[in-house]
């Protein structure tokens, strides 16, 4: 008995021993090896899903009003600079079905946040609206309860003044931040002072490079002042272009940020001794294309054309009038380098500029308006892309016109609405533009829409004054629309056996 118990236990004590070494090496062999396929059970269904991502949260940057770009109490009072009777106006306006909608101050102390207002029956055709006569930055908010074609919002700060060295008017319309941005600007020469502003709304600070590409040379510039910006969260930084680049006929500005997405404007000021020639601001240039129009110029502008290209390009140009084009001839434009080029004064029956190029390029007018004394003023006139639907908020107590040109070779219809105070649309009027031709209107309201199916029509504001012309004090701006739409997306994600072994 003793010894058959021996000899069991030490079979058992075998047995455990090659079971173990058995165990331990299949789960070594699992670990380096892939199942079998025979081995794992198909799945069934899709493992597919599917997420609309939408954006309900709409928010611009709206800068301040025009201003000199030094302190104005050194140095005899009798040549000391000043912004005279300078007085501006605010619009603000949020389509389609807006929730909640607000403008709060940026970078200032003391000063109210403002909520839009909107009628009772928030429809996607109503929406909200505010004005008032502030000059200060601000933040313009809106929420949506659905997102639509109809959905969106824009701004508008303009400033005018008859005495002093602001003589004339400026506008600028609200921007969206983004990563990056780019500007076409006037000369840098004697007596322009040129000041890009770029305002931070994250609360996490920024550094933004600006790379500068002049008239004189061919590629990026090397800047005379640092090529660097460190704009501090929910604040602003300003940059003096006209003394990194002096002495250029014509500057393309390339700004990045390097971590959050900033507002960028630009500030053009010239003055001849103690004579205002003008001023104005320059706002973000659309994506490059191989056509663009310029639209709101009028008879008799002194007129600047500024292209720039990342290749050599031949540009065809042509005036558009009310009953098709009118030849300017081609440009021949190097890349890397902005072209500036003299078309003189708009003859009668143009209010169009139509640019066309086999290569893309980028594209932006100066119009130029005499006054009294010497005393001029400028605007600066951006190329504008035809969108479905697209607006433009207006401001009080100027001479309002928009010019709607149509940029295809047949006859196309758009159709124009008007918001009113209360925020409610006016009903749309149709309007019928020939082929390749553009048009002009009146202005009524705190907002002008302008739809079209077909996707032909590129359209803006000019903003003039009689009060102005009245004292021989020339006055002019231009602004370029802002595209309807909210954005969405669509996130699809799959489950993968092959990302976990």
């Amino acid at each position: 008995m003793t010894s058959n118990s021996t000899a069991a236990r030490v079979l058992r004590v075998i047995a455990a021993v090659i079971t173990s070494l058995i165990l331990v090496g299949a789960l070594a062999f699992m670990g380096v090896a892939n199942m079998p396929q025979w081995l794992v059970d198909p799945a069934n269904g899709s493992s597919a899903t599917s997420h609309r991502v939408v954006q309900e949260r709409l928010e611009s940057y709206c800068g301040e009003r025009m201003q000199l770009p030094d302190s104005t109490d050194w140095g005899d009072s009798d040549y000391r600079a000043s912004e005279g009777n300078v007085s501006s106006s605010a619009s603000f306006a949020a389509f389609g079905t807006v929730h909640a909608a607000s403008v709060s101050p940026f970078e200032v102390t003391g000063a109210q946040t403002a909520n839009l207002s909107g009628p009772a029956n928030a429809d996607s055709d109503n929406g909200m609206t505010y004005r008032d006569d502030n000059g200060y930055p601000r933040l313009f908010d809106a929420n949506l309860l659905k997102a639509d074609a109809k959905s969106g919002q824009a701004g508008i700060l303009a400033s005018q003044a008859s005495e002093g060295d602001l003589r004339g008017i400026s506008a600028a319309t609200c921007v969206v931040p983004a990563i990056s941005q780019a500007f076409l600007l006037p000369s840098t020469g004697t007596g322009s002072n040129q000041q890009i502003v770029l305002a931070n709304p994250s609360s996490k600070p920024t550094t933004v490079s600006v790379e500068v590409y002049g008239t004189k040379n061919v590629g990026k510039m090397s800047l005379a002042t640092s090529g660097n910006v460190t704009v501090r969260g929910n604040g602003q930084s300003t940059m003096d272009l006209s003394a990194a680049a002096p002495g250029q006929d014509g500057l393309y500005v390339k700004v990045a940020s390097e971590s959050t997405a900033v507002a960028a404007s630009v500030r053009v000021l010239v003055m001849d001794g103690l004579t205002p020639k003008g001023s104005d601001f320059a706002m973000p240039l659309g994506a490059e294309g191989t056509s663009n129009l310029i639209p709101s110029v009028r008879k008799g502008d002194k007129t600047t054309l500024y292209l720039y290209g990342r290749k050599n390009a031949t540009v065809r140009a042509s005036w558009v009038s009310g009953n098709g084009l009118i030849s300017l001839g081609t440009f021949d434009i190097r890349g890397q380098q902005v072209s500036a080029i003299d078309l003189g004064s708009v003859p009668s029956g143009v209010s169009g500029i139509q640019l066309d190029s086999d290569d893309v390029f980028l594209a932006q007018a100066k119009v130029t308006a005499n006054g009294g004394d010497g005393q001029e003023d400028f605007a600066l006139l951006p190329a504008v892309a035809p969108e479905k639907r697209s607006a433009i908020a207006l401001p009080d107590g100027y001479d309002l016109s928009l010019t709607l040109a149509n940029t295809s070779n047949a006859k196309t219809t758009a159709t124009v609405a008007f918001m009113n105070d209360d925020g409610s649309m006016r009903q749309g009027k149709q309007v019928t533009i020939k082929a390749n031709s553009a048009m002009t209107m009146d202005t009524q309201g705190v907002a002008a829409v302008v739809a079209c199916k077909d996707d032909t029509v590129a359209w803006g504001l000019r903003l003039g004054s009689d009060a102005l012309a009245g004292k021989k004090v020339a006055g002019v701006s231009a602004v370029g629309p802002t595209k309807l739409g909210v954005r969405v997306a669509r996130i699809t994600s799959t489950n993968s056996l092959s990302l976990v072994r």
